[in-house]
């Protein structure tokens, strides 16, 4: 019995995230096209409360990314007017991030986008919610829990 070409490397750990993630991410770009938004504006926007306005420094603790990192997220949003940026008074350096009308209007319509995007690949429930599980559990242990520290 041959050897298939790759078998050894489907069974990597490192290959079978890259792959998911890949896959994944790929499926709610086909989602975020109409919106014109990329999977990190997506973030971003999820993330950004309706109610009140939030510190772009906290943006990037929350969502563990550097300031090179969300910089150019923030301007892009702020240029398609889902956002606005807010110099405080107290300090200029410190500036708060709210999202615009258009923002709040487009956030609304991202409700259901995890799901549908849930539903395009074939799972039971049952899988989909372990999978869900683990992923979270993964989370909190392995970076929430290393960030706080």
């Amino acid at each position: 019995m041959t050897k298939e070409y790759g078998d050894e490397l489907r069974k990597e750990l490192c290959f079978l995230f890259y792959v998911t993630n890949k896959e994944i991410v790929n499926q709610f770009n086909q989602y975020l096209k109409r919106y014109d938004i990329s999977f990190p504006n997506y973030i971003v926007l999820l993330y950004i409360d309706t109610d009140r306005p939030i510190y772009i420094k906290t943006l990037c603790e929350e969502l563990y990314l550097d300031s090179g990192t969300i910089s150019p997220i923030i301007k892009r949003l702020e240029k398609k007017g889902l956002i606005n940026r807010i110099r405080t008074l107290e300090d200029e350096r410190r500036v708060k991030i709210e999202l615009t009308q258009d923002g709040i209007d487009l956030r609304k319509q991202f409700s259901k986008i995890s799901e549908d995007v849930i539903q395009q690949f074939d799972m039971p429930e049952e899988d989909t919610v372990t999978y869900y599980n683990l992923l979270r559990k993964f989370t909190d242990r392995n970076i929430i829990e290393k960030y706080k520290k």
